[in-house]
């Protein structure tokens, strides 16, 4: 799937405003039934750093937006790909991520992959 910088920025636009509402089942159609995702803090979170489906993004998801009720994406700026995405965004206390997501011709995400700065806000 090839992205034009206006598919790439609506996709990510639509993507960061529907986590900002906070509403897991809304969350949850954004990723295919298959969906993996690496992050490191997952393992926190559910236990392993890598999730699968999306029960597995369910219970990570819905643990992490418990604890987190101010949670709120702000994007930085959006980078394009062949079949992916990145979101380069601050999160929770400022901390900067990048989120690559690869995402499929339904344009539902397939795997995630999440880095997180190393250096402190």
């Amino acid at each position: 799937m090839q992205w034009s910088e206006q598919e790439a920025v609506a996709f990510v636009e639509h993507h960061i405003d529907v986590w900002n509402k906070h509403d897991l089942e809304e969350i949850l159609q954004l990723y295919s039934d298959d969906v993996e995702l690496v992050s490191p803090f997952a393992g926190q979170v559910v236990g392993s750093d890598v999730v699968r489906g999306r029960e597995g993004l369910r219970a990570y998801f819905g643990t992490a937006l418990a604890r987190n009720p101010d949670l709120r994406f702000e994007t930085v700026d959006v980078l394009r790909c062949v079949d992916s995405v990145t979101i380069y965004m601050r999160s929770v206390g400022g901390r900067m991520v990048a989120e690559v997501l690869f995402v499929d011709d339904d344009r539902l995400i397939t795997r995630v992959l999440a880095h997180y700065t190393c250096r402190t806000p």
